[in-house]
Protein backbone atom coordinates (compact mmCIF):
# COMPACT_ATOMS: atom_id res chain seq x y z
CA UNK A 1 0.00 0.00 0.00
CA UNK A 2 2.99 2.19 0.63
CA UNK A 3 3.51 2.32 -3.00
CA UNK A 4 -0.07 3.18 -4.19
CA UNK A 5 0.20 6.35 -1.59
CA UNK A 6 4.05 7.16 -3.37
CA UNK A 7 2.05 6.53 -7.06
CA UNK A 8 0.01 9.84 -6.18
CA UNK A 9 3.49 12.32 -5.56
CA UNK A 10 3.92 11.97 -9.51
CA UNK A 11 1.42 14.88 -10.40
CA UNK A 12 2.74 17.73 -9.22
CA UNK A 13 0.90 20.96 -10.17
CA UNK A 14 -0.02 25.13 -7.57
CA UNK A 15 -0.42 28.48 -7.81
CA UNK A 16 -0.98 30.31 -4.63
CA UNK A 17 -4.33 30.21 -3.04
CA UNK A 18 -6.64 33.11 -4.25
CA UNK A 19 -8.81 34.89 -1.58
CA UNK A 20 -8.72 38.40 -3.03
CA UNK A 21 -11.75 39.32 -4.37
CA UNK A 22 -12.51 37.75 -7.65
CA UNK A 23 -10.66 34.72 -6.84
CA UNK A 24 -13.12 31.51 -7.98
CA UNK A 25 -14.94 30.82 -4.82
CA UNK A 26 -13.96 28.66 -2.04
CA UNK A 27 -11.72 26.32 -1.72
CA UNK A 28 -15.18 24.06 -0.56
CA UNK A 29 -16.91 25.26 -3.53
CA UNK A 30 -14.26 26.50 -6.31
CA UNK A 31 -16.72 26.42 -8.98
CA UNK A 32 -20.25 28.13 -8.41
CA UNK A 33 -22.77 27.74 -10.58
CA UNK A 34 -22.82 30.44 -13.33
CA UNK A 35 -25.45 33.37 -12.53
CA UNK A 36 -26.34 33.86 -16.13
CA UNK A 37 -27.69 32.32 -18.88
CA UNK A 38 -25.90 31.42 -21.60
CA UNK A 39 -27.76 32.31 -25.23
CA UNK A 40 -26.12 29.90 -27.29
CA UNK A 41 -26.56 26.51 -24.81
CA UNK A 42 -28.04 26.74 -21.46
CA UNK A 43 -26.02 24.98 -18.88
CA UNK A 44 -26.32 21.23 -17.62
CA UNK A 45 -28.14 21.30 -14.49
CA UNK A 46 -26.03 21.12 -11.41
CA UNK A 47 -26.59 19.89 -7.71
CA UNK A 48 -25.61 22.44 -5.50
CA UNK A 49 -22.68 21.97 -2.64
CA UNK A 50 -20.05 19.71 -4.86
CA UNK A 51 -16.72 22.10 -5.84
CA UNK A 52 -16.85 20.16 -9.05
CA UNK A 53 -20.43 20.76 -10.19
CA UNK A 54 -21.04 22.08 -13.78
CA UNK A 55 -18.29 20.05 -15.64
CA UNK A 56 -19.89 16.30 -15.80
CA UNK A 57 -21.14 15.71 -18.92
CA UNK A 58 -23.20 12.67 -20.80
CA UNK A 59 -20.38 10.35 -22.80
CA UNK A 60 -22.43 10.08 -25.31
CA UNK A 61 -19.64 11.10 -27.51
CA UNK A 62 -17.08 8.03 -26.67
CA UNK A 63 -15.30 10.65 -24.40
CA UNK A 64 -13.83 12.90 -27.18
CA UNK A 65 -13.78 16.62 -26.61
CA UNK A 66 -16.86 17.92 -28.21
CA UNK A 67 -18.02 21.82 -28.94
CA UNK A 68 -20.84 21.39 -26.45
CA UNK A 69 -17.85 20.99 -24.21
CA UNK A 70 -15.97 23.84 -25.05
CA UNK A 71 -19.19 25.73 -25.42
CA UNK A 72 -19.66 24.53 -21.35
CA UNK A 73 -16.45 24.52 -20.37
CA UNK A 74 -16.18 28.14 -21.55
CA UNK A 75 -19.00 29.95 -19.65
CA UNK A 76 -16.48 28.18 -16.31
CA UNK A 77 -13.51 29.90 -17.77
CA UNK A 78 -14.95 33.58 -17.84
CA UNK A 79 -15.02 34.15 -14.52
CA UNK A 80 -15.34 38.26 -15.15
CA UNK A 81 -18.57 37.09 -17.89
CA UNK A 82 -17.46 39.54 -20.32
CA UNK A 83 -17.59 36.96 -23.26
CA UNK A 84 -14.27 36.89 -23.61
CA UNK A 85 -11.24 34.30 -22.19
CA UNK A 86 -8.27 35.85 -20.80
CA UNK A 87 -5.28 33.10 -19.73
CA UNK A 88 -5.33 34.52 -16.60
CA UNK A 89 -8.88 33.46 -15.82
CA UNK A 90 -7.69 29.70 -16.68
CA UNK A 91 -4.94 29.68 -14.94
CA UNK A 92 -6.83 30.46 -11.97
CA UNK A 93 -9.20 28.48 -13.05
CA UNK A 94 -6.83 25.46 -13.80
CA UNK A 95 -5.36 25.83 -9.81
CA UNK A 96 -8.51 25.57 -8.25
CA UNK A 97 -9.67 22.46 -10.88
CA UNK A 98 -6.41 20.60 -9.95
CA UNK A 99 -7.53 21.24 -6.09
CA UNK A 100 -11.08 20.16 -6.40
CA UNK A 101 -9.58 17.29 -8.56
CA UNK A 102 -7.14 15.65 -6.42
CA UNK A 103 -8.98 15.78 -3.36
CA UNK A 104 -11.66 13.66 -4.69
CA UNK A 105 -9.13 11.10 -6.01
CA UNK A 106 -7.59 11.06 -2.19
CA UNK A 107 -11.21 10.66 -0.62
CA UNK A 108 -11.60 7.99 -2.90
CA UNK A 109 -8.89 5.99 -1.83
CA UNK A 110 -8.50 6.50 2.15
CA UNK A 111 -10.39 4.40 3.61
CA UNK A 112 -8.42 1.62 1.45
CA UNK A 113 -4.76 2.41 2.19
CA UNK A 114 -4.14 0.13 4.49
CA UNK A 115 -2.14 3.01 6.46
CA UNK A 116 -4.98 5.36 6.51
CA UNK A 117 -7.70 3.00 7.77
CA UNK A 118 -7.58 3.90 11.20
CA UNK A 119 -8.19 7.84 9.88
CA UNK A 120 -5.18 9.21 9.77
CA UNK A 121 -1.53 9.06 8.20
CA UNK A 122 1.50 8.88 11.03
CA UNK A 123 4.39 10.52 10.36
CA UNK A 124 6.34 6.92 11.47
CA UNK A 125 3.93 5.57 9.16
CA UNK A 126 4.73 8.48 6.44
CA UNK A 127 8.35 7.34 6.78
CA UNK A 128 7.84 4.11 6.97
CA UNK A 129 6.42 3.72 3.51
CA UNK A 130 9.30 6.04 1.49
CA UNK A 131 12.30 4.07 3.42
CA UNK A 132 13.13 1.98 0.69
CA UNK A 133 13.41 4.50 -1.85
CA UNK A 134 15.81 6.07 -0.19
CA UNK A 135 18.60 6.06 -2.36
CA UNK A 136 22.56 6.88 -1.79
CA UNK A 137 24.79 6.45 1.17
CA UNK A 138 24.31 7.15 5.06
CA UNK A 139 24.56 10.56 4.59
CA UNK A 140 22.32 11.55 1.55
CA UNK A 141 19.71 8.72 2.96
CA UNK A 142 19.56 11.16 6.44
CA UNK A 143 18.89 14.39 4.05
CA UNK A 144 15.90 12.25 2.12
CA UNK A 145 14.68 11.23 5.15
CA UNK A 146 14.60 14.91 6.68
CA UNK A 147 12.78 16.17 3.79
CA UNK A 148 9.63 13.40 4.39
CA UNK A 149 9.64 14.80 7.98
CA UNK A 150 9.68 18.42 7.06
CA UNK A 151 6.70 17.83 4.01
CA UNK A 152 4.97 15.95 6.41
CA UNK A 153 5.25 18.81 9.24
CA UNK A 154 4.43 21.32 6.55
CA UNK A 155 1.19 19.41 5.50
CA UNK A 156 -0.11 18.91 9.33
CA UNK A 157 -2.37 22.33 9.35
CA UNK A 158 -3.08 21.24 12.40
CA UNK A 159 -0.11 20.27 14.29
CA UNK A 160 -1.75 17.18 15.77
CA UNK A 161 1.33 15.05 14.22
CA UNK A 162 -0.97 13.32 11.91
CA UNK A 163 -2.71 14.16 8.54
CA UNK A 164 -6.59 13.77 8.11
CA UNK A 165 -7.72 13.33 4.32
CA UNK A 166 -7.87 17.29 3.95
CA UNK A 167 -4.18 17.09 5.06
CA UNK A 168 -3.18 14.47 3.07
CA UNK A 169 -3.56 15.77 -0.21
CA UNK A 170 -1.12 18.56 0.53
CA UNK A 171 1.25 15.62 0.83
CA UNK A 172 0.42 14.22 -1.78
CA UNK A 173 -0.28 16.74 -3.75
CA UNK A 174 2.50 19.54 -3.04
CA UNK A 175 1.04 22.16 -5.81
CA UNK A 176 -2.17 22.45 -3.50
CA UNK A 177 -0.97 24.02 -0.45
CA UNK A 178 1.96 26.83 -0.56
CA UNK A 179 4.19 26.00 1.82
CA UNK A 180 4.82 21.86 1.58
CA UNK A 181 5.29 23.27 -2.11
CA UNK A 182 8.26 25.06 -1.12
CA UNK A 183 9.61 22.19 1.33
CA UNK A 184 9.39 19.77 -2.13
CA UNK A 185 11.19 22.94 -4.60
CA UNK A 186 13.71 23.43 -1.74
CA UNK A 187 14.55 19.61 -1.84
CA UNK A 188 14.54 19.65 -5.87
CA UNK A 189 17.05 22.35 -6.18
CA UNK A 190 19.10 20.48 -3.26
CA UNK A 191 19.22 17.49 -5.47
CA UNK A 192 19.88 19.19 -8.80
CA UNK A 193 22.15 21.86 -7.44
CA UNK A 194 25.85 19.91 -7.53
CA UNK A 195 27.85 22.87 -7.33
CA UNK A 196 25.28 24.18 -4.56
CA UNK A 197 25.19 27.98 -5.67
CA UNK A 198 21.20 27.77 -4.58
CA UNK A 199 20.58 27.92 -8.48
CA UNK A 200 20.38 25.68 -11.59
CA UNK A 201 22.49 25.64 -14.51
CA UNK A 202 21.75 24.45 -17.93
CA UNK A 203 24.04 21.15 -17.46
CA UNK A 204 22.70 20.75 -13.94
CA UNK A 205 18.84 21.13 -15.57
CA UNK A 206 19.59 18.65 -18.73
CA UNK A 207 21.58 16.09 -16.32
CA UNK A 208 17.63 14.77 -15.90
CA UNK A 209 16.43 15.39 -19.60
CA UNK A 210 12.75 13.80 -18.54
CA UNK A 211 12.59 15.49 -14.98
CA UNK A 212 8.61 16.76 -14.98
CA UNK A 213 5.29 14.78 -16.13
CA UNK A 214 5.00 14.76 -19.97
CA UNK A 215 2.02 14.08 -21.85
CA UNK A 216 4.13 14.00 -24.90
CA UNK A 217 7.35 13.29 -24.09
CA UNK A 218 8.21 13.18 -28.06
CA UNK A 219 8.20 16.42 -28.45
CA UNK A 220 9.89 17.77 -24.89
CA UNK A 221 12.88 19.76 -25.45
CA UNK A 222 14.78 20.34 -21.94
CA UNK A 223 16.61 23.07 -23.30
CA UNK A 224 13.88 25.03 -24.83
CA UNK A 225 12.09 24.50 -21.44
CA UNK A 226 14.95 25.43 -19.81
CA UNK A 227 15.16 28.91 -21.44
CA UNK A 228 11.58 29.55 -21.26
CA UNK A 229 11.94 28.94 -17.45
CA UNK A 230 14.17 31.29 -17.19
CA UNK A 231 12.32 34.30 -16.49
CA UNK A 232 15.12 36.78 -16.13
CA UNK A 233 17.32 35.48 -18.83
CA UNK A 234 20.31 35.49 -16.43
CA UNK A 235 21.17 31.55 -17.74
CA UNK A 236 19.97 30.44 -14.41
CA UNK A 237 16.91 28.37 -12.86
CA UNK A 238 16.43 30.57 -9.27
CA UNK A 239 14.48 28.66 -6.24
CA UNK A 240 11.32 30.90 -7.53
CA UNK A 241 11.44 29.53 -11.52
CA UNK A 242 11.80 26.01 -10.24
CA UNK A 243 9.22 26.59 -7.76
CA UNK A 244 6.99 27.59 -11.32
CA UNK A 245 7.77 24.36 -12.52
CA UNK A 246 7.32 21.74 -9.56
CA UNK A 247 3.50 23.70 -9.47
CA UNK A 248 2.74 22.32 -12.82
CA UNK A 249 1.46 26.00 -13.61
CA UNK A 250 4.45 25.99 -16.13
CA UNK A 251 3.06 23.08 -18.20
CA UNK A 252 -0.12 24.27 -18.10
CA UNK A 253 0.50 27.79 -18.94
CA UNK A 254 2.69 26.47 -21.90
CA UNK A 255 -0.22 24.57 -23.08
CA UNK A 256 -2.82 27.16 -22.65
CA UNK A 257 -0.79 29.45 -25.01
CA UNK A 258 -0.68 27.09 -27.88
CA UNK A 259 -4.46 26.94 -27.40
CA UNK A 260 -4.28 30.90 -27.52
CA UNK A 261 -2.24 30.74 -31.11
CA UNK A 262 -4.76 28.20 -32.30
CA UNK A 263 -8.25 29.74 -31.44
CA UNK A 264 -7.54 33.18 -30.88
CA UNK A 265 -7.93 33.80 -34.56
CA UNK A 266 -8.39 38.04 -34.28
CA UNK A 267 -5.62 37.90 -31.68
CA UNK A 268 -6.89 40.42 -28.80
CA UNK A 269 -5.22 37.29 -25.89
CA UNK A 270 -8.73 36.69 -25.18
CA UNK A 271 -10.51 33.71 -26.80
CA UNK A 272 -14.43 34.09 -27.21
CA UNK A 273 -16.87 31.00 -26.95
CA UNK A 274 -17.09 31.25 -30.88
CA UNK A 275 -13.61 30.83 -31.21
CA UNK A 276 -12.99 28.26 -28.27
CA UNK A 277 -15.83 26.13 -29.39
CA UNK A 278 -15.06 26.79 -32.98
CA UNK A 279 -15.87 22.90 -34.95
CA UNK A 280 -11.93 23.90 -36.54
CA UNK A 281 -10.21 24.42 -33.11
CA UNK A 282 -12.45 21.36 -31.29
CA UNK A 283 -11.25 19.12 -34.62
CA UNK A 284 -7.91 19.82 -33.80
CA UNK A 285 -7.59 19.29 -29.86
CA UNK A 286 -7.01 15.78 -29.86
CA UNK A 287 -3.39 15.96 -30.20
CA UNK A 288 -3.12 19.41 -28.92
CA UNK A 289 -0.74 19.99 -25.85
CA UNK A 290 -4.06 21.32 -24.26
CA UNK A 291 -5.86 18.13 -24.75
CA UNK A 292 -4.96 16.32 -21.35
CA UNK A 293 -6.00 19.50 -19.59
CA UNK A 294 -9.36 20.21 -21.10
CA UNK A 295 -9.82 16.66 -20.64
CA UNK A 296 -9.43 16.44 -16.86
CA UNK A 297 -11.75 20.07 -16.80
CA UNK A 298 -14.34 18.42 -18.59
CA UNK A 299 -14.11 14.39 -17.97
CA UNK A 300 -12.61 14.89 -14.28
CA UNK A 301 -15.07 12.61 -13.04
CA UNK A 302 -14.05 9.70 -14.88
CA UNK A 303 -10.56 9.86 -13.73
Amino acid sequence: MGILLLGLFSAIHCDDDDDEEGALGTEDNPFPADEEEDDMDAPDSEDEGDPLDGLEHEEDDGGELTQKHMRDLHKKLDHDKNGKVHIEEIMKYAHEARKAIVKKEIQGIFDEIESTQDGHLSLDEHIAEHEEFHEGDDEEKEKQRAHQVAKFKAADLNNDGKLDKEELVHLMHPETHEEVLEVHTKEEMRKRDTDKDGRLSQKEWEVDATHGEYENPESHDPADDFVNLDANKDGFISMDELRHWESGKFHTEKAMKKLYELADKDGDDHMSLEELAHHDVVEQLTDHDAHPHLMDWVFHDEM
